[in-house]
């Protein structure tokens, strides 16, 4: 009672009549002598005081208290203020101390408010410059909020933006940045006096006290915003924050609060604490639930009970202490169970839950049975209500009939009665028993039938018996058959006279009902029969739980204080509930934006119901809470509220937010209804348009149809002005409806709804808590000049400015409230001596004039509550990421482990209890090492220590790795340099842990381990003044980790590849590749170069036109930039990895931009040096000065341009130094010319045998010839052609079937060739190479080889310039290996070709050829031949020229050795070559002369003849030197392999002239070959060299046919029509001659030559041309014969084209059609001529397609230092082909025989 009366005389004596204290010097009086009282009070420790305080809540009471002082508050310097705020400090300190014996209503919000309220106090003494004066009440206050912070949930209003954890946490950084600042305020260091520093310590010791709770109550929104502080830049503010963390691991704070599923944590204990029993059996939260809650929740309230009891086991203890407390207050047993209690809810529910089923087992026959057509029509007994017609005694007897069906049915079915309702039957039982011990049987029956049987007998559409209503007669039956049972259960007979007649059937039944009843209630023990349903735990009775206890907590904590048994419960449970229900928090909090939009003027009613279907959006705006249902009003009608802030016009769709409304306001169709428009902070971010208004009024007659009552509450200037001008649409609806009422505050909207039922946000409601009035003030409007009479209202977050005088809106009375926020407000000004200040609002550019008689309380009230939210606002703002419990120990470890190197004593100290506690808090293993001791005196320079501590741990606690790494490079951004080392120091023995975590089982755990490497990738690149630290440190240990070098590889692309090719990341990644191989080369090595294959294979996926357009193009470079930094000083194992290097090499060269092509250069460079340089390897000197001679080599400019690069600049600087994006490289730009990957691969191939020499065993060349193969035989553009050249070059087998398959691809090829493209082009020249290189590992006896001919003729005559220069390569090796066979020693070569393409089945397309051509090889083989070569000599490419004068060379040296004659005696055979080779050879025109000119002095100084031997294998090039010296390597750079030279020996070799000996090799440079003469061969005689004095070139003795002569004059003329000058002079001098030897057929030249003879005339001075010429021009004019016969003779001949195809090169011609053709003879030469298996792309064992192996070496010799020497295999401009020299390391130079004799003498080969 004490406390009562002390509550009514404050209210009384300091709460005026609008609730705000009234302030006075007796009323300060009274409160500072109440609070003494209450001290004493509080502080007396008797039994019987302790008795008394748990009688009543004393929160109202404290609050008073300080809302009083607070607003008598008039300056800090005032002694009898202090004193007051002193005490009142004192004295919530001492209630804290008494906490458990006191009662609070809604503790958690009343504490919170208080510690708001005493954080002001702090916050002015902070900013007072009087920090001594204010030191006592500093501690006094810290000192309280201390004891009211301990276990306190922070609890906020309901923000309108961001979640409830975000409120939390800005809440939490306000007090957390207020209370470190205070701290350091107060520093003792700063202090002189004994006393200041006795009193800042202890201060100082009360605010880590505050702080350690706050962060121990609120660990969740707390630890991850303050964890910073462990690394601040302020020691003492370190200091202070690590005693908070080991205080509150000394409290021993929970951090399970950190997981992510600590809400269902929280619901799990919600649930827990709800059905949570006491020792006697009491249900305390429950039962106190139960009393409170309205009857408008109690249906929710018993399916929530039923579903959790039941899930928990504990229904029974439920349904006892309901029906207990049922029992209790009947007053008979007539009224028991028959109110709209919730104990008859649950029953209900109970029996709906668990009787469906039995209810429809037993009732469904008998109802259905009572239909059926064979029963009576009627069961009607009043005789009041009989038809005509019926039988009164008949229809009893009917009645009587089903009755007793009906009851035997039931009784017969007791043992099918669900346990669960047994349960019931049984707790019921045994409570009425114990107060009605007559009627305990009675209360079942009724209760059963009552409730359960007899409402699905009347109703069993409703119970879902039966699917149809029962007729009208059958429900009257049905109705009077339930009020016999229900008389039986009952034991009462019928009174009403109409049922007199079943007395008797009653009294027959009442003890067969008796023992049914007994039986269900007494088969089962207490609780024995409940099943668990747990599967009905459902999240709709968690969440609908939530809501029911956050509504009713404080009604329950109200009933708990007031219960009779409270002291048996203890408050205990109610406090742990209203915790935990503050850290729940609101149900449903939280706000959620739908960003769309729509014209809501278009859509009709019917579309917006249409729209309900969109549960996603519906679902949104519930969550948000715009529109929502809570309470009811005084009427009893349920309440609306529409929160107009929340709706954003452009975010919320209105016609989402109009279905929201009508589906809320469905079940309330047919009740009315009361709605309350909340308009407080109402601007123009929440208006409706005008087309969206008016379809709202439009639809809200419709919607609102039943709408009783409005309530437009807060009511400010903007919605005036919005109604103002939309009055014309709004005054309709609303002017003068009194429907609607304006209400202004709280107080005036309990008129129509009290209080307990208001549902307002907490965020409109606090706006009138705790605030300061001014009236009598004045507001002027500067646009108006106008002063309006207002209140100021100064509350803790924003201002109300309430006008006084009424306006009318509307035809009602309003008064305006505009309300603004303290963050709207950026300046308040003060004008001195006129009682005016203004507000500056910050968004809305304008300012608020006021007048006030006390302008400047008014003023310092704001600027307070500005201050206070400019403390709140968030500047210590974390970037920490989220923590989860198992976070907790690697954090707090590293924290210590940090700062125990600092350089501050009292740091070291705080830090290494830190780490004792931690240890001790989680049972660390630390091997006694740690003591926690005070006053320890800790060395600066204990490096060896930390180390050994974070060593041992790592050691013994490994699973902390992960979270220990994270927080480690968290902390180390934030550390100093001299920290920085030390935290790498520490780290160092955690990195071999990482291996436990990559595991492919646990896909968390790797994950986690890529977050842990992509941060210490990041760490790498930041910190470059780390960088070598962390290189060594971190990355050298990380390397020697070998299960984890697959995740850090992959790490490594993906930061590359996040940078870009080239970018500081790639490159800084690059490097670090090096650190980590260093700890183990040969593994990491080995996986980089894997990774760069496998991403290689992957390209074949999804193939493009070239590697820089593939997706996995970054992937590539970077990797291939990896190779490069990893390839000096043999990172890369060269030993092991070199075939997969090679082939690396060969399929990146010339790709990408010029650094990344330099980088595949320098990888070639620095291989071939660590091969040099390798300890692991020995080689030879021989060898040894190979691999030098190449890196000398790889630096000329020719390897330059072979890799794509730029000639005058070294290649190390364009790796190293030159930009990306120096020279911007197309993807779609040229490709590589594959005769450069030649001469690259001929390169690596030389070094690689050279090597293999020296290793026996050596299974190099097979490793990369498979790697190769991969790829050569797999579509993809980019790769596929290089493979092909690849295979080429280094294959030592082959067989017809692989050929057979290379001929399929180039057909495919040519069926999609477009001239456009490059790519099929250059499919089919690498195909044209491979068969090039490949021929001459044939078998002799194959048919490919003459058919090879052919198909080098048909690529020729595609006129493709790049395929042409590959087709004459092909035709070239195709004579060179056909001689070597001895082919044309016995058969002519027109015999040996034409013979090929005889077959029937080839004949069609051969002759469409030539017709295609115009040039027919059937009528004349030579000059057809002649007529393809010429165009050689258009060629661009001077290798190309120089192979078409070589094939013309060998065509006559064929035709010498099969007419056994020297190669350039004329003949018709002959003379089509001679003629060709005529401009361009002097040897020519020196051995064949004229008859009407004299031969040159050349011609006579031939010198003697030489015989020449006629040895039938071609010449090898002349070697090198057998012991070459050694060049320097280039000093620039160690990447240079030298060239090898080429496989086509007799291309390339310079022939001596006729007139010269072939020098003497010598047999020391000849393999040592077991040659054995073919069969059937005969020395040949020996033959004489044709002299220019008896061999006339144009001889018609000897040419004497017409045609001969017609074609010879035709290569004449093209040749010349197509000649530059000094080739014109040679031909018009032998033209000259012509017209005199032939003068038949000479007028075709004047044809052919016309305009070039007139140019002749005018360009060339000198005399023996124009002779010649005028020569011709008479021949011509003399002939009788036309030129246009001759050319028609042409045509008949098929030599239609021979002069037009010789001509230049065409850009697209007829290439689609010439491949077509082509493409047919391909197929048919595939399917008809070439005999063997198939050979099948995906074929792994490449050695079961080769039918023939040689063991020769396929490199060139290397003996040549010329350049020369570096071009493509057959680009040697002269040969002899009679040159006698052989060499088994050509594979085209011998027989099969020959070479497989060879291999046996072979010691280096493979």
């Amino acid at each position: 009672m004490l406390f009562d009366q002390i509550k009514e005389r404050l209210e009384r004596r300091v709460t005026g009549n609008k609730g705000q204290p009234v302030t006075s010097d007796s009323n300060t009086m009274f409160v500072g002598d109440l609070i003494v009282v209450l001290q004493n009070i509080l502080e007396n420790p008797s039994e019987e005081a302790n008795e008394h305080l748990g009688m009543v809540s004393i929160e109202i009471l404290m609050v008073l208290l300080i809302r009083y002082v607070r607003m008598v508050d008039q300056g800090m310097h005032h002694e009898n203020m202090l004193k007051l705020k002193i005490k009142l400090c004192h004295l919530y300190k001492s209630m804290m101390n008494r906490r458990d014996s006191l009662t609070f209503r809604q503790e958690i919000k009343f504490r919170n408010k208080i510690v708001d309220h005493l954080s002001d106090w702090i916050l002015c003494i902070s900013r007072s410059n009087d920090k001594a004066r204010l030191r006592e009440l500093g501690e006094a206050t810290m000192e309280a909020i201390a004891s009211l912070l301990v276990s306190l949930p922070l609890q906020t209003e309901e923000g309108e933006n961001g979640t409830l954890m975000e409120a939390k946490s800005e809440l939490f950084q306000k007090y957390l940045k207020l209370f470190m600042k205070f701290i350091d305020d107060h520093d003792e260091s700063k202090e002189t006096s004994h006393r200041q520093i006795a009193s800042s310590v202890s201060l100082r010791n009360h605010t880590i006290s505050a702080v350690s709770n706050l962060l121990s109550a609120n660990i969740e929104c707390g630890l991850t915003h303050s964890i910073w502080l462990g690394y601040h830049s302020d020691v003492q503010t370190r200091a202070a924050f690590l005693e908070v963390l080991t205080q509150i691991l000394q409290q021993g704070t929970e951090f399970d609060t950190l997981a992510e599923t600590v809400l269902s944590d929280r619901f799990e204990r919600l649930v827990g604490l709800v059905t949570m029993m006491g020792n006697s059996g009491e249900l305390p939260i429950a039962m106190a639930l139960a009393n409170v809650v309205p009857s408008t929740q109690m249906d929710e309230l018993a399916r929530v009970f039923v579903t959790l009891f039941d899930a928990k086991h504990l229904l029974y203890q439920l349904l006892w202490n309901l029906f207990s407390k049922e029992v209790d207050l009947a007053d008979c047993m007539q009224t028991l169970f028959r109110g709209n209690s919730l104990c008859s809810k649950i029953m209900a529910f109970c029996f709906k839950m668990y009787g469906a089923r039995y209810l429809h087992k037993i009732l469904e026959p008998l109802i259905m049975d009572i239909q059926s057509p064979g029963m009576p029509p009627s069961f009607e007994v009043d005789p009041t209500r009989l038809e005509e017609g019926e039988n009164l005694r008949s229809n009893q007897r009917n009645l009587l009939h089903v009755a007793k069906k009906f009851f035997d049915t039931i009784i017969s079915a007791a043992d099918s009665f669900p346990s669960q309702l047994r349960s019931m039957a049984h707790c019921l039982y045994q409570v009425v028993l114990h107060r009605f011990p007559q009627n305990a049987i009675s209360a079942i029956g009724s209760a059963i039938f009552l409730r359960f049987i007899n409402p699905a007998i009347v109703s069993p559409v409703e119970h879902r018996i039966v699917d149809r209503k029962p007729p009208p007669k059958v429900q009257r039956g049905l109705k009077l058959v339930t009020k016999i049972l229900q008389n039986i259960a009952n034991h009462v007979l019928f009174k009403e006279q109409y049922m007199l007649p079943f007395n008797d059937f009653l009294k027959e039944k009442f003890d067969e009902g008796r023992q049914f009843f007994m039986k269900i209630a007494s088969d089962c023990k207490s609780g024995g029969c409940m099943s668990p349903t747990v599967s009905y735990i459902t999240e709709v009775n968690i969440y609908s739980l939530h809501r029911l206890l956050w509504l009713n907590q404080e009604k329950m904590g109200d009933f708990l204080t007031s219960s009779r048994d409270h002291r048996a419960v203890g408050r205990r449970p109610f406090d742990k509930l209203i915790t935990l229900l503050a850290y729940l928090g609101p149900p449903e909090h939280g706000k959620v934006t739908i960003d769309t939009h729509s014209d809501i003027s278009r859509i009709n009613l019917g579309e917006l119901m249409a729209k309900r279907g969109n549960s996603q959006e519906l679902e949104k705006l519930r969550t948000m809470k715009i529109f929502y249902q809570a309470g009811t009003s005084m009427a009893g009608n349920p309440v609306f509220y529409y929160i107009a802030r929340r709706y954003k016009s452009g975010q919320v769709d209105p016609d989402h937010l109009l279905c929201h409304v009508m589906n809320s306001l469905k079940e309330y169709d047919k009740r009315p209804v009361e709605v309350v428009i909340d308009c407080t902070f109402f601007g123009p971010d929440n208006r409706f348009k005008q087309n969206q208004l008016n379809r709202w009024l439009m639809l809200g007659e419709r919607i609102f149809n039943n709408l009783c009552q409005g309530y437009i509450y807060n009511c400010n200037t903007y919605l005036r002005d919005y109604i103002k001008r939309h009055e014309r649409i709004l005054s309709p609806s609303l002017k003068g409806n009194r429907r609607f009422i304006f209400v202004e505050s709280p107080r005036k909207l309990e008129e129509f709804i009290d209080l307990d039922q208001q549902r307002l946000p907490k965020s409109t409601v606090s706006i009138d808590e705790d605030c300061k009035i001014f009236s009598g003030a004045q507001r002027r409007y500067s646009d108006s000049n106008k002063d309006i009479k207002v209140t100021i209202k100064v509350g803790q977050s924003a201002i109300q400015v309430t006008s006084t005088e009424k306006t009318k809106l509307l035809a009602h009375q309003v008064l305006l409230n505009d309300i603004y926020q303290v963050t709207d407000i950026s300046e308040i000004i003060l004008v001195e001596n006129e009682n005016q200040f203004e507000l500056s609002l910050r968004n809305e550019g304008r300012s608020l004039h006021f007048y006030h008689s006390n302008s400047l309380v008014v003023a310092q009230a704001i600027q307070q509550i500005k201050n206070k939210y400019e403390i709140s606002k968030s500047d210590m703002a974390s970037d920490h990421p989220k923590i989860r419990p198992t976070d907790v120990p690697g954090t707090l470890l590293n924290m210590a482990l940090l700062n125990l190197g600092s350089n501050d004593p009292s740091l070291r100290s705080a830090a290494y209890n830190l780490l004792c506690t931690l240890s001790a808090s989680f049972d660390l293993s630390m091997e006694g090492q740690l003591l926690e001791t005070s006053g320890l005196c800790i060395p600066a320079n204990n490096t060896l220590f930390i180390v050994s501590i974070s060593t041992t741990l790592a050691v013994n606690e490994s699973h902390l790795t992960l979270e220990f790494l994270e927080e480690c490079i968290s902390g180390f951004r934030k550390s100093s340099i001299e920290m920085k080392h030390l935290c790498l120091e520490y780290m160092t023995p955690w990195l071999p842990n990482l291996s436990r975590f990559c595991k492919r089982t646990d896909e968390t755990k790797r994950m986690r381990l890529n977050v842990i490497l992509d941060k210490l990738i990041t760490m790498t690149i930041d910190e470059k003044e780390m960088y070598p630290s962390i290189q060594a440190k971190i990355w050298g240990t990380i390397g020697q980790v070998e299960d984890i070098l697959d995740n850090v590889l992959d790490s490594f692309i993906k930061n590359s590849a996040t940078g870009g090719l080239g970018s500081p990341r790639a490159e800084v990644m690059a490097e670090t590749a090096v650190a980590l191989a260093s700890a183990n080369v040969k593994l990491f090595s080995a996986k980089v170069i894997e990774r760069l294959c496998k991403v290689l294979e992957k390209t074949c996926n999804a193939p493009t036109p070239n590697l820089e357009m593939h997706l996995m193009w970054n992937d590539l470079a970077i990797l291939a930039r990896y190779l490069l930094m990893l390839s000096f000083n043999n990172r890369l194992d060269v030993a092991n990895n070199l075939p997969a290097l090679f082939h690396i090499t060969t399929m990146l060269a010339s790709t990408g931009p010029p650094p990344l092509r330099a980088s595949i250069h320098g990888l070639v460079t620095n291989i071939i040096h660590s091969l040099c340089t390798c300890s692991q390897l020995e080689f030879t000197g021989d060898t040894i000065r190979v691999l030098q001679l190449s890196l000398t080599e790889l630096s000329l400019p020719h390897y330059y341009d072979l890799f794509g690069l730029d000639k005058d600049k070294s290649a190390a600087v364009t790796a190293f130094r030159s930009s990306y994006k120096e020279k911007p490289y197309s993807p779609t730009g040229d490709s590589m010319p594959l005769p450069n990957l030649e001469i690259i691969t001929d390169t690596l191939l030389e070094i690689l045998e050279a090597c293999m020499k020296d290793i026996p065993n050596c299974n190099w060349l097979n490793d990369w010839t498979k790697l190769t193969r991969k790829f050569a035989f797999q579509y993809n553009p980019a790769i596929q052609p290089r493979a092909l050249v690849v295979l080429g070059c280094i294959s030592n087998s082959t067989s017809n079937a692989e050929v057979k398959y290379l001929l399929k691809i180039m057909a495919q090829a040519l069926d999609k060739i477009n001239p456009q493209e490059s790519s099929n082009v250059g499919l089919i020249e690498a195909i044209v190479i491979a068969l090039t290189r490949l021929q001459p590992l044939l078998p002799p006896e194959s048919p490919l080889h003459r058919l090879l001919f052919w198909i080098a003729i048909s690529v020729l005559q595609l006129d493709e310039v790049t395929l042409y220069s590959a087709g004459m390569a092909l035709l070239e090796q195709n004579l060179l290996q056909l001689d070597q066979q001895g082919v044309f020693e016995n058969e002519c070569p027109q015999e040996v070709f034409l013979k090929a393409r005889e077959r029937e089945s080839l004949q069609l397309y051969f002759d469409n050829i030539d017709r295609t051509a115009a040039l027919s090889f059937k009528k004349h083989f030579h000059f057809a031949m002649v007529g393809h070569l010429l165009k050689g000599f258009r060629h661009p490419s001077h290798t190309a020229v120089s192979r078409t004068m070589r094939v013309l060379n060998l065509m006559l040296a064929c035709i010498a050795k099969y007419r056994n004659c020297d190669k350039f005696e004329v003949s018709n055979e002959s003379i089509a070559y001679l003629i060709a080779l005529l401009p361009v050879s002097d040897e020519v025109r020196s051995r064949c002369s004229t008859k009407h000119r004299h031969p040159d002095p050349i011609e006579d100084d031939m010198g003697p003849v030489f015989i020449v031997n006629t040895n039938p294998h071609p010449p090898l090039p002349y070697p090198r030197p057998t012991s070459p010296q050694p060049s320097p390597p280039d000093p620039t750079g160690l990447f240079i392999p030298r060239p090898r030279p080429p496989m086509m020996e007799p291309h390339k070799l310079v022939y001596p002239p006729c007139n010269l000996k072939p020098p003497d090799y010598g047999q020391s440079h000849l393999p040592n070959l077991d040659v054995k003469p073919k069969r059937n061969m005969h020395p040949q005689p020996v033959r004489r060299i044709s002299t220019a004095t008896d061999n006339v070139l144009l001889d018609e003795d000897v040419l004497t046919d017409y045609e001969t002569r017609l074609l010879l004059l035709t290569v004449l003329a093209t040749l010349g029509r197509n000649a530059n000058e000094s080739e014109a002079r040679i031909l018009f001098e032998y033209l000259a001659e012509a017209s005199q030897v032939f003068p038949k057929v000479f007028p075709i030249v004047h044809n052919l030559l016309g305009s070039k003879i007139v140019t002749a005339l005018k360009e060339f001075p000198d005399g023996a041309t124009l002779s010649a010429v005028q020569c011709i021009i008479q021949n011509s004019t003399a002939c009788d014969d036309s030129a246009n016969h001759h050319l028609a003779m042409l045509q008949s001949m098929g030599f239609g084209g021979l002069w037009r195809f010789s001509g230049h090169f065409s850009h697209c011609g007829q290439l689609e059609e010439k491949a077509e053709i082509f493409t047919k003879l391909l197929r048919t030469i595939i399917s008809t001529c070439i005999p063997g298996e198939e050979l099948e792309p995906d074929e792994s064992n490449p050695s079961s397609l080769l039918t023939i192996s040689t063991n020769v070496s396929l490199s060139s010799s290397m003996s040549s230092l010329s350049l020369s020497s570096l071009q493509s295999p057959t680009e040697l401009d002269h040969f002899d082909l009679t040159a006698s020299v052989g060499s088994s390391r050509f594979r085209h130079v011998s027989s099969p025989s020959n070479e497989r004799l060879g291999r046996k003498n072979q010691t280096g080969g493979r």
